[in-house]
Order: C-alpha cells, then structure tokens, then sequence
C-alpha cells in the first residue's frame, strides 16, 4: 500500500532521526522499519534530495585554501593554514586546537610516534583529546633540549602525549649533545637508550617545531661551547632535528655531528614528519625547511605563510 506525500515525507524523517540523531545502523534500521539495507539508504539519500535534512559541520578553523594552493605550487610539502582569526587574544589557542585536531587523525594510522621539544608542540599536545590506545608508543628520536625545568622538554611531551592516549613511551635520558665522541657512541649501545632509538627508528611519524638560530643561546652549554658543537655554521638559517641548515634547505653537515639520536638519514625514513609553526619571525627558517622538504606535512598560521612567501620572492629578486 502506497503511503500517502506527508506520510511517505514522515517515514523519511524518522529513518533520517534514526539515522543521523540515534547512531541506529542500517541494518538494523531496515529491520524496524520492514524494509531492504538498499531501500533505506535511499531514503536517506532521498531526503537529503528533498531538504528534509540538511547536514552541516560546524567548525571553528577556516583554511585558507587558496593560499595552500600557492604554497603546493612552490614546494612539495602539504601545508595546512589557518586563516587568521578576528579574536587575537585567543588566535594562540586556535592554532594549537587546529593541529591538534589534524594530528590526531594523522595518529590514528601510527603504531609509534617520535616527539621533538617546544612551546610549539607542547601547546598542540595540550589540546590533544583524550583517547585510549594502549598498544600506541610515542617516543623521543634524539637527546634531551637540557631545559630540564620546562614542560616544553621533550621528555616531558612524550610523557605528557601518552598520558593523553593512555599509552606507553620512551625517553632518552641524555644531553641532545654529547662532546665526546667515544662517550657518544658508548651510550648508544646502553640497553634503555638502545631501545629507545630502534624504537624511534621504526615511527611511523614524527612531530616537531623549528628553531632559529637563538636558539643556540636558550641553552648555556650549547652556547658556551658553540664552536665545538658547530664548527661551520656558515649560513645557516635555523635548527631542525638538532643541526643546523640553510635557507637553500640544505644540512650543515659537520663531519664530527655531536648530536645524539637518530641519524638524519634515519629520521628521513620516518614516512610522515609532521612541523607546526607560528611566528612570522620564522618565515626564513620554515623557508628552508620548506625548500629542503624535511617536513611533510606543516601547519602554519597565516601571517607566517604570508610571511615566507614574501621571503620568497625576496630571494627571487636577488636571484
């Protein structure tokens, strides 16, 4: 028996409540309402066709997309930028609930995850929802910053990302930098570091900040001992995964590197290497990053976007 327009219109209302409001399946929809799973995603369909539902997601990120366009154009590396928001008193966190967000699913398909240090990072970590998955690890894949008071440290956000997953993780209870050489490649065999740094090597992704060149002076040792943990800076830009590297996105390789950790090649493997940046006085550093394709994903505001790109066009001129 044909039902009724308003009848026939009611039915689809209550499939499409069902449906979307209750979480009742498909199948089990069909079974309530006597009819085949095809016929009740037509339905479904069908009143989307008529206006009767209406789907629309409420976010609070704007993308500014044509600007990514112009990036992809430029470089290899899938940026995600946010549109700059008209409240600026609460742009810091909408960026960190912006990453986190895009993170998060990105972490979904990882079994490890190697976390590097910063204010940056920490504040996405921060805005992580929580979730349970026992089996995920994240993990540190070079030495410690030596901020050993700072929550932006990367031992403290390895810990601080399980905590938000209910998960494991490994630290590397050592200096970023180890001078001596012996010392340096003694450690690496120590059982807890060795574990760790397989483990590493084997991430499935990596979250970072990026570093200027201040950042030699945030820390004394490295400051104090400058010449000998970098003995050719030449013309670098900025520090990533602990060396230095030009705006052309080259390493600075140093044929004694004291870094302690993964090595660059090793962490090139890592198949997803996720950078987040906000601040227009990178525009340079993110340049070569951006240049050298060390990230594959970036996450950037748009006054940093604007930014490199006005860096870009500077070196284009001069080129």
């Amino acid at each position: 028996m044909d039902l009724e327009f308003s009848d026939y219109e009611s039915l689809l209302v209550k499939i499409c409540e069902d449906y979307y409001l209750e979480d009742i399946n498909i199948s089990e929809i069909a079974k309530k309402y006597g009819i085949t799973r095809y016929k009740a995603l037509k339905y479904i369909e069908e009143a989307r066709e008529k206006q009767l539902v209406t789907i629309s997601i409420n976010s609070p990120y704007a993308r500014n997309y044509e600007l990514e366009e112009i990036f992809k154009r430029h470089f290899k590396t899938n940026t995600y930028i946010l549109k700059n928001s008209e409240d600026l008193s609460h742009h810091d966190l909408l960026f960190s609930k912006f990453a986190a967000d895009y993170i998060q699913e990105f972490i979904k398909k990882a079994a490890v995850v190697a976390l590097s240090w910063g204010d940056t990072v920490y504040k996405v970590i921060d805005q992580f929802k929580m979730c349970t998955r026992e089996t995920l690890i994240f993990t540190q894949f070079i030495g410690e910053i030596g901020k050993y008071n700072s929550l932006a440290g990367s031992m403290r956000l390895v810990q601080k990302a399980a905590e938000r997953y209910e998960s494991a993780y490994l630290t590397l209870s050592i200096p970023l930098y180890v001078m001596n050489d012996t010392a340096r490649e003694m450690m690496s065999l120590e059982p807890s570091l060795a574990a760790t740094l397989t483990t590493a090597a084997r991430a499935d992704m990596l979250i970072s900040g990026i570093g200027t060149l201040s950042s030699i002076d945030s820390v004394e040792p490295w400051s104090k001992h400058r010449k000998i943990l970098f003995p050719n800076m030449g013309d670098a830009v900025g520090f990533l995964y602990g060396r230095p590297f030009t705006i052309e996105g080259e390493f600075i390789h140093s044929s004694d590197d004291k870094t302690f950790g993964l090595s660059l090649k090793e962490i090139f493997d890592i198949p997803k290497r996720i950078g987040i940046c906000k601040s227009k006085f990178k525009a340079e550093t993110c340049l070569g990053a951006l240049k050298g394709n060390f990230f594959t994903d970036l996450f950037l505001d748009e006054k940093t976007a604007w930014k490199i790109l006005s860096s870009l066009k500077k070196e284009e001129v001069f080129h």
